[in-house]
């Protein structure tokens, strides 16, 4: 019967933080005529910051109780839920001793329709019932249990569901996003399926660190019926109780051995029930005196007048008439393409699992699809052949209609996709083309450095051109040279032939030489890890072997406009001096402001020498005195990058070059305005600038690209040089009035002019 029928729908999110919060949600239907005797078992349970082994306690805990809840028999005076329960709260310190968890639980039972629970913590139950105005609330549990009494559950609760009623279990979290009063018009607008998929649905779209869950008992009445998707579960006993006869007691579980105590639950519950049945009489009387007035009754002609109002003779707007035919139209098409898709999708399905059957022979499954495949092609064989004539033309036709329909529909794709691949390309090739012109117009005008910006954006752009078929690849060639021929006119880079001047490895078969230095007219080319200083003679082309295993690790060397000695920087902060009269290096004195100093570059300029302290961010300048130098005031003085420092110039200006390629400008201490511009490509680990304030230009060496690069004071690029018989240049002399450059290159000293 009606009465009889029970719906039981769910609800469940896992949270993103386990850690946080934990949701178990349990619910067994009973299986044997024992177990359906004793009814449903749920529980509803969430631990906030709870360990692992908390979470497994309680899932013991959970099945414990289920399992004795349908072994134990019922007694006079309490029945197995409240026998079992009795028994776990002897054990629920277990669940209780962490201190920093909360733990929210929420067990039960529903017999027929009498419905026992017990709550630890802040669980939400909630009764809906029907009244004139809609759906009524009521919440059946009461504040936290008393954590005093030790007890996991202290107090049972008692109560009956009629028909028509709603039972709502939820976890604390999910009031936070559904009120009751919200749930009541989800209740109202929906089935009940509906309803927990509803929650479920907006509860996952969350993302929410925490899990929610939920369980919706209902017993529904006949207008339930068709909004009900499926045939709910049905209850064994079959009892319908009325709405005067639902009742509700909570027992302790210290007195359950004892007399049975009416809680303030039940006691509400009892009122409400009371009221309620009041209503009911009410309605009741309103519909009788409805109908009464609903009879019909005569007027002054005699003629019968009725509640039914016939529809008058009118027609309606021609607008309106095809609004519904288009929506009647617009719904039959939406729903059969639904079915189209439907059935699209199952066949899909099955013709997958039958193939992975047929190619795996999973289970020998592979005969039987191979059988059922045959057999499907004989009837589908079979009806055709049963089919008119007619039928089968059209049938045939049909076909190849839609055949031709789908390759015009596949052709027309193909050849849009082939367009647009078309335009992209030739859109593509034609901005590296308009760049190029841009380029070269901005050269033109003199703005080197836009048409350089414009090039490299051009050859970066060509990257990504593809280059599939010849006449692609043919296209993309020819760009490539044409931007690579304006690249080479915009970058000044001449490849020039240099001379021979000496090879050091045959003076020295185990020479190492890094760097150079001239003073007057003699070269003295030295190596951090040669023990030798080569005295050379350019004319001549002779080199004079010198020991100096005193002094090691020479890794930079400065001569002043005077050449009257040279100053070499002799492992992490010494100083030694070659007198170009004697040739001989001595030790020089010298101390710096800071004891932990590192020098990577030193330059002197007009009797100062100047230091490059990498290790504390300074430059320092050091007067000249008669045992060496002293000891150096802070000449930088704002917050310039120079702990990457390996080479300093001096004009009266300070250069410094930085290995990243950059080279900082600084007057009085301070920094300037001041970058390379033109330089292409971009400098990548250079060893050597060199300027003085006679010359007119920069001159830095760059080993990667094998090349001389030489700018004005401003850093414009003026010109590049290279030559084929570099391999990775470390050394370098410019003799700006000469139009020379010496280039020290694997122990061998090369000259070109420029």
């Amino acid at each position: 019967s009606m009465a009889d029928i029970l719906e039981i729908h769910e609800f469940f999110v896992e949270g993103t933080n386990q850690e946080r919060s934990h949701v178990l949600l349990h619910i067994t239907e009973p299986g044997t005529p024992e177990e359906r005797a004793k009814g449903y078992f749920f529980a509803v349970a969430e631990i906030n910051n709870g360990p692992l082994e908390q979470i497994e306690h309680l899932q013991q805990m959970i099945d414990d109780l289920e399992s004795g809840y349908y072994e134990t028999d019922d007694q006079p005076g309490k029945n197995a839920f409240e026998i079992t329960l009795e028994y776990l709260n002897r054990r629920g310190h277990h669940v209780l001793q962490y201190k920093n968890a909360i733990t929210n639980c929420l067990v039960g039972v529903l017999r027929g329709k009498d419905l026992y629970f017990a709550q630890h913590g802040h669980p939400h139950a909630v009764l809906f019932y029907q009244s004139k105005d809609g759906l009524e609330q009521m919440e059946v549990t009461g504040g936290e249990s008393d954590p005093a009494s030790g007890q996991l559950f202290p107090s049972v609760m008692q109560g009956q569901l009629n028909t028509g009623d709603y039972f709502y279990i939820a976890t604390p979290h999910v009031i936070d996003f559904f009120t009751f009063d919200r749930v009541a018009k989800i209740l109202l607008t929906r089935n009940t399926r509906q309803s927990a998929t509803h929650i479920q649905k907006v509860l996952g779209d969350l993302g929410s660190e925490l899990s929610f869950g939920g369980i919706l008992f209902h017993f529904p009445t006949s207008l339930d019926m068709p909004k009900t998707g499926k045939r709910p579960i049905q209850s064994d006993d079959g009892s319908a109780a009325s709405l005067q006869k639902l009742a509700s007691q909570e027992k302790t579980t210290e007195e359950i051995m004892k007399s049975s105590v009416v809680s303030n639950f039940g006691k509400k519950w009892q009122a409400w029930r009371a009221i309620q049945a009041e209503k009911t009489k009410k309605r009741a009387l309103e519909n009788v005196q409805e109908k009464r007035k609903r009879k019909m009754i005569k007027n002054q002609k005699g003629h019968i007048e009725t509640n039914f109002r016939p529809r008058e003779d009118s027609k309606e707007p021609m607008a309106s008439v095809m609004l519904v035919a288009f929506g009647r139209g617009l719904v039959w098409c939406l729903s059969t393409l639904w079915r189209l898709i439907k059935k699209t999708v199952i066949f899909i399905g099955k013709f997958t699992i039958a193939l992975i059957l047929l190619i795996t022979n999973k289970d020998g499954k592979r005969q039987d699809v191979l059988r059922v495949w045959r057999h499907a092609w004989y009837v589908k064989k079979e009806k055709f052949s049963d089919m008119p004539m007619l039928s089968k033309i059209l049938f045939v036709l049909t076909v190849l209609l839609a055949l031709v329909f789908l390759g015009s529909i596949a052709t027309f794709k193909i050849k849009t996709s082939y367009a647009a691949k078309k335009t992209a390309y030739n859109n593509a090739a034609q901005a590296i083309i308009d760049k190029k012109a841009a380029a070269e117009a901005s050269i033109i005008y003199g703005d080197d450095s836009r048409a350089l910006l414009l090039l490299q954006e051009a050859k970066a752009a060509l990257n990504g051109l593809s280059d599939s078929g010849k006449t692609r690849k043919n296209k993309k060639t020819e760009l490539a040279k044409s931007v690579e021929e304006a690249l080479s006119k915009l970058r000044k880079l001449a490849v020039v032939t240099s001379e021979l001047v000496i090879d050091l490895a045959q003076q020295n078969p185990k020479a190492q030489t890094t760097g150079l230095v001239q003073i007057d007219k003699t070269m003295l080319a030295y190596g951090v890890d040669d023990n030798f200083l080569y005295k050379i003679d350019a004319k001549a082309k002779t080199a004079e072997l010198k020991d100096h295993t005193g002094f090691s690790k020479l890794s930079s060397a400065s001569t002043p406009k005077e050449n009257d000695f040279v100053t070499f920087l002799t492992g992490d902060k010494e100083i030694a001096s070659y007198d170009k009269n004697t040739s001989i290096l001595t030790k020089k004195d010298i101390t710096y402001p800071n004891e932990n100093s590192k020098l990577s570059s030193i330059c002197v300029y007009n009797r100062k020498l100047y230091t490059v302290d990498t290790n504390n961010n300074q430059i320092y300048k050091h007067v000249l005195t008669q045992t060496g130098f002293d000891r150096g005031s802070l000449w930088l003085k704002d917050s310039a990058d120079v702990k990457d420092a390996i080479s300093i110039a001096v004009d009266g200006d300070v250069f410094v070059l930085k290995q990243n390629g950059e080279l900082l400008k600084l007057t009085g201490g301070l920094k300037q305005d001041f970058a390379l511009s033109g330089v292409d490509p971009r400098l990548d680990r250079p060893t050597i600038v060199w300027t003085y304030n006679n010359v007119n230009n920069i001159y830095i060496l760059e080993p990667t690209n094998k090349r001389v690069v030489m700018t004005d004071k401003t850093g414009k690029l003026v010109a590049q040089y290279t030559a084929n018989e570099w391999k990775k240049p470390t050394g370098m002399i410019v003799d700006e009035a000469g139009k020379k450059i010496f280039v020290l290159d694997d122990n061998k000293i090369y000259k070109f002019t420029f």
